[in-house]
């Protein structure tokens, strides 16, 4: 088996992260407050009826979630926020005991995308649903930590919700996750092409193959930063 590439650390072992590519480009801070402030931008305006950007609709999850069968399901909640349930293996009549996994990509549910609950980005639109209302989660999947992806109030939410739910994050982001109380057994930290193997509270009944849900890292071209706390620009992968 090939060894992955390394070429995005910088030190063995990495003490920083960079894109590797020749087409990144590197951004300063002045360069995007002239994107953000600039008589140049082009904002997309927002309408001041903001019931017209886009239908909420609250999801009911169907009857039929421990029946999954062959079918993937896909719920939006808002901005990166999914809800994805996973076939469940078997015939149908074996999926009413065995569900499919159910993952729950780059959860946020607070109102704002900040250190602080008063100042920050707010939602445009409100929530299709509360953390209680969503099916058991099996894995919470973090693509990278900005505010937007990944939120303190939510991450503790879902795991109050949940005994066994599995977190997959970025190689440099398992500390935070351990250190907001997480046990270390129930995060995965992976860096680019790297896979982990997961199941379900069901998962030691049946066949990892018939259950397990392969997921894969691919590197991204991003700037990277980082939560509160002592950890810089690009300490971290994405």
């Amino acid at each position: 088996m090939a060894t992955p590439n390394k070429d995005h650390h910088i030190g063995s072992p990495p003490t920083h992260f960079r894109n590797p590519w020749s087409s990144f480009q590197q951004y300063s801070g002045l360069d995007v407050l002239r994107t953000r402030f600039g008589s140049n931008r082009n904002f997309v305006p927002v309408p001041e009826d903001r019931k017209g950007l886009v239908v909420v609709q609250k999801p009911t999850w169907g009857h039929d979630h421990a029946a999954n069968g062959p079918k993937l399901k896909a719920t939006w909640l808002g901005h990166a926020s999914w809800l994805i349930e996973m076939p469940s293996p078997g015939s149908e009549d074996e999926a009413q005991s065995r569900p499919g996994l159910t993952i729950l990509l780059d959860p946020v549910f607070s109102e704002r995308t900040s250190p602080f609950k008063w100042l920050g980005p707010k939602r445009y639109t409100p929530l299709p649903c509360a953390i209680a209302d969503l099916p058991p989660v099996d894995v919470v999947i973090i693509s990278h930590n900005h505010y937007d992806h990944l939120d303190y109030d939510t991450i503790m939410a879902v795991r109050a919700k949940s005994t066994h739910t599995h977190f997959v994050c970025p190689l440099g982001n398992k500390a935070w996750f351990i250190g907001s109380g997480i046990p270390a057994d129930r995060v995965s930290e992976l860096d680019w092409w790297n896979s982990v193997q997961v199941t379900n509270q069901d998962g030691c009944e049946v066949e990892l193959d018939a259950l397990g849900l392969v997921v894969d890292t691919r590197g991204a071209k991003r700037n990277q930063g980082s939560k509160l706390g002592k950890v810089g620009r690009d300490q971290i992968s994405w």
